[in-house]
């Protein structure tokens, strides 16, 4: 520990500093929310001492959703609701390990393109039915159906409806286009919960699953209502009576029913909307790191942006470390324009980009553009993303780029994010960083918003989704990294660290790097 850092710990511990002032001076020093919270005693975990107390109602604060739907799921809100009523295969723990859920192992067979996966025995939908492969097989083959589209199959273009295969009652067979090493990550991806083979739809009028809560009642916009299950597989599991999530259109009213006591988890506090959150005691705000981040991404099919020294020159206007600090206190990790975030275990570090607009001018110059130009930015109004854009404007002014601000109502921007020439994006972390460059920069993938084909960038990607080595697998990573560090598809200036605000005397609820939602072992002080 630094000499700093230790000096700043001393104070703290002597009254010296708030709470919300040494996180932020921690971060300044270079530690992750995650890493200055466990110093202080607060870890990612709302955790407490002794048995589970059996019996009563947590009440959730959420986004919307637009759709309840697991097929067609989209939205956080819909997602945290969904969770709770079915289940995956597996899941993702804070530490990145896998968790067996309604599988209870799984292998490749003999390589990385086929993978076999045991289901767990005895589980019952709501229904009364047992779920067995007949269930699974329907699920993926339903998520991958071009006729269906749902988002899912973008997540899984390796998986085509016909290699989905029953080989025992409660054992399946995958046969994947290529190798992929992280297959297991996939069948996590949220819209990937098992429902009945014969599910027909209209989730919200039948809501069947798997999990440890029936939905009871749901009010669009509203709320929903879960009640325990209590044929549970995981008995004594869950420990809850029941759930309560609200669904808020902005983030602020959420802060402000936690404050007056009438909720007891939020799910995804935006930072900037948490900060009283950060001082309350009665509140803990629950972090980890994440892949999470935003994307300036460029056209590289229309002009100015065919041109890479264009799309360098973009990159090279932004002043990163006060970006992070000013929308994010500090707390985060910066970014360095690929998505392979530090959370990753292949992550490799590249010497970091740096504001330069001398040579953001010469590079312009260099391309046909003396005198800069202008250009449309496209962003959504959420979370922080039209304080970004400001930032954007403001800093691509001295390079001679001059943006006009598009902030647009969620719907209307993500009607036609990946059409746009120049666009602000979300993107939540995934499991696995193969997860979001497949979906982001593959060629020709769905999501492909900057419509960057490269062929040693796919060849490089196919090799990383297949390679068990882990030293090689950094090896891979370190080479994508650069080649998109140069070819700049899209400026990536920081990682978020992902929050979750839990009030106190709340137990068994985490933080999770994708937002998801885990009540299984939630637990709450009588």
């Amino acid at each position: 520990m630094s000499k700093d850092l230790d000096r700043l710990l001393d104070r703290y511990r002597k009254g010296g500093l708030s709470r919300r002032d040494f996180l932020r001076a921690a971060a300044a020093l270079g530690l992750s929310l995650g890493a200055a919270q466990s110093l202080v005693g607060l870890p990612a975990w709302a955790q407490g001492s002794g048995a589970p107390r059996r019996g009563g109602i947590l009440r959730v604060a959420a986004d919307p959703a637009t759709t309840i739907d697991p097929v067609k799921l989209d939205s956080a809100g819909g997602i945290a609701i969904v969770q709770q009523v079915a289940e995956y295969l597996v899941w993702t723990e804070p530490d990145l390990s896998l968790r067996p859920v309604l599988a209870t192992s799984w292998r490749p067979e003999p390589d990385a393109r086929t993978w076999v996966f045991e289901l767990r025995r005895g589980v019952r939908f709501h229904s009364g039915k047992e779920m067995t492969a007949d269930d699974v097989v329907a699920t993926f083959q339903r998520l991958v159906d071009p006729e269906v589209a749902s988002p899912a199959r973008g997540a899984l273009p390796f998986l085509q409806k016909e290699n989905i295969e029953k080989i025992g009652a409660y054992t399946v067979r995958f046969r994947l286009d290529r190798p992929v090493g992280d297959f297991p990550y996939y069948t996590q991806t949220y819209n990937a919960v098992i429902l009945p083979a014969e599910y027909g739809g209209d989730f919200a009028r039948n809501p069947v699953g798997t999990g440890p809560f029936r939905l009871t009642e749901y009010r669009p916009q509203e709320r929903a209502v879960l009640e325990r299950n209590d044929a549970y597989w995981d008995a004594p599991r869950p420990h809850l009576d029941g759930v309560r999530i609200a669904l808020y259109q902005e983030a602020t009213p959420q802060v402000l029913a936690m404050q007056a006591g009438e909720v007891d988890v939020i799910l995804a506090p935006p930072y900037q909307e948490a900060q009283p959150l950060l001082s309350d005691p009665a509140v803990q705000v629950l972090s980890t790191s994440s892949g999470t981040h935003r994307q300036l991404t460029m056209r590289v099919d229309q002009r100015p942006f065919d041109d890479r020294r264009v799309r360098e020159a973009v990159a090279l206007c932004f002043d990163r470390p006060s970006l992070l600090q000013g929308l994010f206190g500090g707390i985060g990790d910066l970014g360095n324009d690929h998505p392979i975030a530090p959370v990753y275990p292949e992550h490799q570090p590249l010497p970091q980009r740096a504001q330069d607009h001398a040579r953001a001018r010469r590079l312009l110059a260099e391309a046909g553009f003396p005198d800069g130009f202008e250009i449309d930015l496209y962003t959504a109004q959420f979370l922080e993303l039209p304080r970004y854009a400001v930032f954007v404007q403001q800093m691509l002014q001295p390079a001679g780029i001059r943006a006009k601000l598009h902030v647009e109502p969620l719907n209307l921007y993500y009607s036609h994010w990946t059409d746009v020439p120049f666009g602000l994006t979300d993107w939540t972390s995934r499991p696995t960083a193969t997860q979001i460059l497949g979906l982001a920069f593959r060629s020709g993938a769905e999501w492909n918003a900057a419509h960057w084909a490269n062929d040693t960038f796919d060849r490089l990607l196919q090799e990383l989704e297949g390679e068990p080595d882990k030293a090689r697998r950094g090896e891979l990573a370190g080479q994508i990294e650069e080649l998109m560090n140069r070819e700049v598809p899209a400026a990536i200036t920081y990682f978020t660290e992902n929050l979750r605000a839990v009030r106190k005397g709340v137990h068994g609820v985490a933080a999770d790097m994708s937002y998801f939602l885990d009540l299984t072992r939630a637990w709450v002080e009588g």
